[in-house]
């Protein structure tokens, strides 16, 4: 398989405190990757240094070939190749659900209204939120606003998608309505990258699984081996006190 994002040697650090060190591991495409780990593990992070919403301190991002931290690389070309969506949903509550979703085709894709519009419907539709296109954000449940953010980054027709801990702000009741839309878009073959606490769901939907602790991947592979008979007793460890077993 086509490798899309090839890590090399990431470095992250914040003043005196590393958070990511020599992390190395690539997303191919169709792939499903999630990443897991305790709070502060640095999986937020590394999502938010592979879309630049932070700068890596040190090391390569290869996308497509080319190392986007290069100087002169067009990062904001690079940024509309993935697709981001956040623990808040930040949506935009001055526009409806379809304004939402087609502000970012037209001004930056440069897209026809019409053509924008289109294709917003399309995975409006496909997320079950194309009957609220004229809601408000304010009008909207929590899942909703979500299942609106992943139509809206779908509609920019992203290479990968990236989710960070997609479901940690919702309800108990409404997490599950967001992964079914995630399980579908994996069963549809998009590349995704996911941070997530919900280990059933990584379980199930994982080509690969990788366990970050204290800014290193300890172990990856695929979930059964991680999340079922994992090798190294700190994801062991982690696994125990996350399944309270």
């Amino acid at each position: 398989m086509t490798v899309v994002i090839d890590i090399k040697h990431l470095n992250k650090t914040f003043g005196n405190h590393e958070v990511l060190k020599d992390v190395n591991f690539q997303v191919r495409k169709g792939e499903v990757v999630t990443l897991i780990g305790a709070s502060g593990s640095g999986k937020s992070t590394l999502l938010r240094c592979i879309n630049l919403l932070e700068t890596p301190t040190g090391g390569e991002i290869i996308f497509n070939g080319e190392n986007i931290l290069t100087e002169g690389y067009n990062k904001e070309k690079y940024r509309t190749h993935l697709g981001m969506v956040f623990q808040q949903f930040n949506l935009f509550n001055n526009l409806d659900v379809l304004g939402n979703c087609i502000v970012g085709q037209v001004k930056v894709l440069k897209r026809s209204k019409e053509e924008a519009i289109n294709n917003a419907m399309k995975y409006l539709t496909i997320v079950g939120m194309d009957r609220y296109k004229n809601a408000r954000p304010r009008q909207l449940s929590g899942g909703q606003k979500q299942r609106v953010a992943i139509a809206r980054a779908l509609a920019m027709d992203p290479d990968v998608m990236l989710f960070d801990e997609p479901t940690s702000a919702l309800d108990p009741e409404m997490v599950g309505e967001v992964l079914k839309v995630m399980r579908d878009l994996a069963k549809a073959g998009n590349t995704m990258l996911i941070v997530t606490h919900e280990m059933e769901f990584a379980k199930e939907v994982s080509d690969r699984v990788v366990f970050m602790d204290k800014g290193v991947i300890v172990e990856e592979g695929p979930p059964e081996q991680v999340l079922v008979n994992p090798i190294h007793e700190r994801t062991k460890e982690f696994l125990r006190r996350t399944l309270n077993k």
